[in-house]
């Protein structure tokens, strides 16, 4: 009894499964596509991406830190005006200008007009209360220009000299930071690009195999109703139909998310994010395969070893310290300072003769200072000396990770290509196994069940191979990144 209407149900089947077919919201529709070529992507990226945007604008930093450090050696005009008022009489009034002029040698130029008028003007600004008594209003003008010089400390170099050489260096650091910087983006950019554009290979390839379920389906219910099949190829039919609907379902999923996770990369140039429309795809230009031999791996390391932007960073991160030690070494020597101004003065009411300047009228001046014990200088010169060789421990490490880098990236790339011809081959294979298996099905002589594992078996082999494709062209950005190649 139960298996009369088990059979009863099965013939009933072919006719439901077309049915369901019919309604299946999941049927895939044609629409029209627009493709998203890899080197337009990389143009968007390098454009208007807000990490480009940022590391474009290192260099123009670097310019500012060096404008900065240039005005240290920036004239300096200054005043100064003092007074006091006793008894309504104006007891003294000092006015002060003056302007200084640093030098990249360490030697400052001065020149100035001391006026100082009042009844009691101070004795070190000239002799007029000898003259007057303190009992008249006088004035006078002192015009000086003299120089300072140091003869010990900071004769070589100093603490502005010294910054302005590593603002100098910090152009060429903030330079190779911005190539890092943008190489490390698109980089990231490439990996993204192609993991889509994988994504997508195989979702057109689950997209086909669950049509030819579909027609396959058709072809079967025909073929019962005809009586030249048994209605049970309709359930194994179903049954793969079904399994090839799920595996489209999972596909479309990576697919769309693939598409968010590149939309990260995509920005105008308002610096508003872009969204990738469902109908642009991705396009495999750019996988394609290229030879690449060992000499050019070889040339690759070893303009690596000059030109790598991390390693540049490194090499001027050193040249630095060294800055800074050489400046750690001036500061043990004793500081002694020489300063000469010659002056000519003026009182009011009379104009004396010019004097001989350098031989009677002028001021000098003679400092010195030195710490007992120096332990603040030599502290400072051994953290730079340390500070050195830990530059130099990092540069030796750097160029050996990089070679490193580069030999990975060229044995992935290597690996992938063979790989790429073995899956060929294989996939050429299945297909023909697939095909003469689709024949002999056709003349009776096999299953749908072998069918449908033959094509299992190619569609893996088919799937395998797009993301060989993908890993090839991701190694190959992958190698240009790790040799430091400039990717823009």
């Amino acid at each position: 009894m139960k298996s009369s209407i088990f059979l009863k149900h099965i013939k009933l089947f072919p006719a439901l499964l077309a049915f369901l077919i019919c309604l299946n919201p999941n049927a895939i529709k044609a629409q029209d596509t627009s493709l998203l070529v890899f080197d337009a992507f990389y143009d968007q990226v390098i454009k208007f991406h807000p990490i480009a945007k940022a590391a474009n604008l290192l260099p123009e930093m670097a310019k500012a830190e060096l404008r900065s450090a240039r005005g240290a050696f920036d004239p300096v005009v200054q005043t100064n005006i003092r007074g006091k008022q006793t008894n309504d009489k104006n007891s003294f009034q000092y006015i002060e200008p003056q302007i200084k002029i640093p030098t990249f040698p360490g030697v400052d130029f001065k020149a100035g007009l001391d006026q100082s008028s009042g009844i009691s003007v101070s004795p070190e600004q000239g002799k007029f209360n000898e003259l007057t008594g303190g009992t008249r209003d006088v004035q006078y003008q002192l015009f000086y220009a003299g120089v300072s010089v140091p003869l010990l400390r900071g004769l070589i170099t100093d603490e502005r000299r010294n910054e302005l050489r590593h603002a100098q260096l910090l152009q060429g650091l903030n330079q190779a930071e911005q190539i890092s910087q943008i190489n490390k983006l698109l980089l990231d950019a490439a990996k993204v690009y192609w993991d889509w554009q994988q994504s997508y290979a195989q979702y057109k390839l689950m997209q086909e195999n669950f049509l030819l379920a579909q027609n396959r389906i058709n072809f079967i219910v025909q073929r019962i109703n005809a009586g030249e099949e048994k209605p049970i190829d309709s359930v194994e039919a179903w049954v793969e139909y079904q399994r090839r609907e799920a595996l489209l379902l999972e596909q479309t999923l990576v697919f769309q998310n693939a598409g968010l996770t590149i939309s990260n990369f995509l920005w105008n140039e308002q610096n508003q994010p872009l969204i990738l429309s469902p109908a642009v795809i991705p396009s495999p230009l750019g996988s394609n395969v290229e030879k690449i031999s060992r000499d050019s791996i070889q040339r690759l390391t070893e303009n690596a070893n000059t030109l790598h932007p991390d390693l540049q960073k490194l090499q001027f991160k050193l040249k630095q310290s060294e800055l800074d030690r050489k400046l750690a070494v001036e500061n043990l020597k004793p500081q002694l300072n020489l300063e000469y101004i010659p002056f000519q003065t003026y009182t009011a009411g009379s104009r004396d003769e010019v004097d001989a300047l350098f031989m009677r009228n002028y001021k000098y001046g003679l400092s010195f200072y030195s710490s007992v014990f120096l332990r603040k200088e030599r502290g400072k010169l051994q953290l730079t000396n340390y500070k050195i060789q830990q530059n130099q421990f990092q540069l030796q490490q750097g160029k050996r990770e990089i070679e490193n880098r580069i030999l990975i990236a060229y044995n992935q790339l290597v690996t992938a290509e063979q790989m790429i011809n073995i899956q060929q081959r294989l996939v050429l294979n299945a297909s023909l196994l697939r095909n003469a298996e689709e024949m002999r099905f056709e003349s009776g002589e096999s299953s749908l069940f072998l069918i449908n594992q033959r094509e299992r078996a190619l569609l893996e082999a088919q799937s395998k191979l797009a993301e060989l494709s993908a890993k090839y062209a991701k190694a190959k950005y992958q190698l240009q990144w790790a040799s430091g190649t400039k990717l823009f």
